[in-house]
C-alpha cells in the first residue's frame, strides 16, 4: 500500500474521525479509502475511513495581501494539504483516536472491502465501483427480504439518472443472486419508450469517454455478463377509440402483448377505487359513494350469465355494460334513483359524478370486453423474469390506475396463496402514490408493503425527485437509501438527515452515473460510480447488422 502523509498533530482526533497532512508528492481526492495502523499495548490497531474533506493553504499566512508576497516570493511560506476523514471501522474494536504522527495509507482492494463491510458480508451483488476502482457491493439480505427490504433512489429529474441505476441494480441482482429463478421483477415505463428495449444490445453509439471494450471489460470486472436482459415481457396498452383493442406502439422491433382491464375484473377484484388515486382531498368524502357502487356491480356480476362474465360483460334490466361510458350512464341513473335509499344528499352524488365522468373520459379506452389478444397481467408477471408495463402515453389518472391496480393484484396474490416468488416493483414518482401530506387508496397498500412488504415476498424500488414528501412510514422502512444529483432546496429536508453536510454538498454536484449509497452494514454513506448500460435504451441504439460488423472491425 502507498504512503500518503501522516495523521496531523494540531488537531483533536477522535475515533470517529480524524485529519493527516498529506504528503507533497501524493494526490488525494474525495472518496478515498485510507487505513491507519497504530500502536497500542494491546498490539496494533487499524483504523479504516474515507475521506470527506480536504483543504489546501498556506501555513503562517494570516492576510489576504500575504498571497502577492508569496507570489513574489519576498516572505517564506509552506503550502500544505489536510484531508479529513471519516472513520468507517475500527479494527480490533478498540475505539481510541489514530496516534498522532502515524502514517497513513491509501487502501487497496482487501482494505477498502474490509473498511466497507464488504468482507463481512455473506451474500452480495456488486453495483458498480468506488473512486479507488474497487468493486462495490450492496448487501442482498437487505434487498430481497432476508434481513431487510426496499430501496428508495432520489434525485433531479434528467441529471440523476434514477431510472438508469434501477435497472442496473436489477441486472445485477437477476445474474448474481442465488435465488433469481424466484424473482419477479416489474418496471412501469414512464419516459417515452426508452425502456422498450431492454431485451436488445447496445450498439454503444452514444457511449462517451470510453470504448466498448473498456465497457465491457468493466462488467466483466464486477462478474457480469455484458448483455440484454433477457426473459422479458413488455406489456403495451390499446390505442385510444380503437375497436377491436391494437397495441398501441408504432415500432415493430418492440414485441409486446396488449394489456386492459374487463369491468367484471375490476370490480371483483375491488380495482374501482383505484381510478380515483389523485382525489386525495376529497376521497375521504367520496369513499362512501365508490362503495356503494362497488357492492352494487358486485351484485350484477353475481347475477349476470357465466359466459358473459367471462368475456367480461355485465348483465343489467337496462341491458349489457362493458366499458366505462356504459358504466357512467348506468351509475348515474342507480345514484340519483337511489339518493335517499343510501341516505346520500344530490350534492355528494354530484361531486362524485363529476370526477366519474373525468375518469370515463381518461381511462375509457383501458376497459372493454375480453378480446383472445388481451394479456392476462398477473399470469405474464409471474411466468416472466422481467416485465416492463409501458405507461408512459397514458394521462396521469390512467398511468395512476394501472400502476396502483397491478401492484394491488400482486399484492391480493401474494396474501391469498403460497406464492414463493419474490416481486420487486420499480416504481417511479413514488410520491404520487404514498403523499406524506394526504391518503390515497393506494397509499394503504404501499405503506402496508413497507412495513411488511419483506414477509409477503414485496419488494419496493422507488424512484422520485422529491423523497421528502413521501410517507415517512415508507422511505423509514427503506433498508438502502440512494441520492443522485439533488436540488439544494430538497437536500436541505429533514429526510437527508443521515447524510453529512460534506456529502450533502456532494449530492448537489453529483455527475450522472454517480451516486450515493446508504446501507445498513457501512456506518456511513458512500459515493458509487455504476457503467454504462449494455443494454438498448432507445431505439436508435438498437444493435443491428451493420452494427455488429462496426464493433468486430
Amino acid at each position: 500500500m502507498k504512503k500518503i502523509g501522516h495523521v496531523a498533530g494540531h488537531k483533536q482526533n477522535t475515533p470517529y474521525e480524524f485529519y493527516f497532512l498529506v504528503d507533497r508528492e501524493s494526490l488525494i481526492q474525495l472518496d478515498d479509502i485510507v487505513i491507519v495502523k497504530s500502536p497500542c499495548s494491546q498490539g496494533e490497531i487499524i483504523h479504516y475511513g474515507i475521506v470527506r474533506e480536504i483543504v489546501k493553504y498556506t501555513e503562517a499566512s494570516q492576510y489576504a495581501i500575504e498571497t502577492e508576497l508569496i507570489i513574489d516570493k519576498k516572505i517564506p511560506y509552506v503550502n500544505i494539504t489536510v484531508a479529513k476523514v471519516f472513520v468507517t471501522r475500527i479494527e480490533p474494536e478498540i475505539y481510541i483516536p489514530p496516534e498522532p504522527s502515524a502514517e497513513v495509507y491509501l487502501a487497496d482492494k482487501i482494505s477498502s472491502e474490509i473498511a466497507l463491510y464488504f468482507d463481512k458480508m455473506g451474500n452480495k451483488i456488486p453495483i458498480g465501483f468506488l473512486r479507488n476502482g474497487t468493486n462495490s457491493f450492496l448487501n442482498l439480505d437487505f434487498i430481497d427480504g432476508t434481513s431487510g427490504a426496499h430501496i428508495n433512489i432520489s434525485g433531479m429529474s434528467g441529471v440523476a439518472t434514477k431510472t438508469s441505476f434501477a435497472t442496473f441494480l436489477l441486472f445485477s441482482l437477476l445474474q448474481k443472486s442465488p435465488n433469481s429463478s424466484q424473482y419477479r421483477a416489474i418496471i412501469f415505463n414512464v419516459k417515452s419508450f426508452d425502456l422498450l428495449y431492454l431485451n436488445y444490445k447496445n450498439n454503444y453509439k452514444n457511449l462517451r469517454h470510453e470504448s466498448w471494450q473498456e465497457l465491457e471489460e468493466k462488467y466483466l470486472k464486477l462478474g457480469l455478463d455484458p448483455k440484454p436482459f433477457n426473459n422479458v415481457r413488455i406489456l403495451v396498452p390499446p390505442k385510444k377509440n380503437k375497436f377491436p383493442k391494437e397495441i398501441d406502439i408504432p415500432d415493430s422491433l418492440v414485441k409486446a402483448n396488449l394489456y386492459y382491464f374487463s369491468l367484471t375484473e375490476i370490480f371483483k377484484k375491488e380495482l374501482f377505487k383505484f381510478f380515483f388515486v389523485d382525489e386525495t382531498k376529497d376521497f375521504q368524502s367520496m369513499e362512501r359513494i365508490i362503495s356503494i357502487v362497488e357492492r352494487h356491480i358486485q351484485k350484477l356480476i353475481e347475477k349476470t350469465d357465466q359466459e358473459l362474465e367471462k368475456q367480461g360483460i355485465i348483465e343489467t334490466q337496462k341491458g349489457y355494460i362493458e366499458n366505462l361510458d356504459q358504466l357512467f350512464e348506468y351509475i348515474k341513473d342507480y345514484l340519483e334513483q337511489n339518493a335517499s335509499k343510501h341516505n346520500e344528499s344530490k350534492t355528494t352524488i354530484n361531486a362524485f359524478l363529476r370526477r366519474f365522468k373525468k375518469v370515463k373520459e381518461d381511462c375509457n379506452f383501458l376497459t372493454g370486453r375480453i378480446q383472445e389478444n388481451k394479456t392476462d397481467i398477473v399470469g405474464e408477471i409471474e411466468r416472466n423474469q422481467l416485465t416492463v408495463i409501458d405507461v408512459h402515453n397514458l394521462n396521469e389518472k390512467a398511468k395512476l390506475f394501472v400502476v396502483s391496480s397491478i401492484l394491488y393484484l400482486i399484492y391480493l396474490k401474494k396474501e391469498e396463496e403460497n406464492d414463493r416468488n419474490i416481486y420487486f416493483f420499480v416504481i417511479d414518482e413514488l410520491n404520487k402514490y404514498a403523499p406524506a401530506s394526504s391518503d390515497t387508496p393506494i397509499k394503504e397498500v404501499i405503506v402496508d408493503i413497507a412495513e411488511r412488504g419483506r414477509s409477503l415476498g414485496i419488494i419496493l424500488i422507488g424512484a422520485q425527485q422529491t423523497a421528502s414528501q413521501i410517507d415517512h412510514r415508507v422511505t423509514s422502512n427503506c433498508a438502502i437509501r440512494v441520492i443522485g444529483r439533488s436540488d439544494a432546496f430538497e437536500i436541505s429536508k429533514s429526510f437527508y438527515t443521515f447524510l453529512s453536510e460534506d456529502l450533502k454538498k456532494r449530492a448537489i454536484i453529483l455527475k450522472p452515473g454517480n451516486m450515493i449509497i446508504s446501507q445498513p452494514d457501512c456506518p456511513i454513506p458512500f459515493v458509487i460510480s455504476f457503467p454504462y448500460p449494455t443494454w438498448a435504451t432507445r431505439k436508435d441504439e438498437v444493435l443491428n447488422t451493420t452494427d455488429i460488423k462496426k464493433l468486430i472491425i
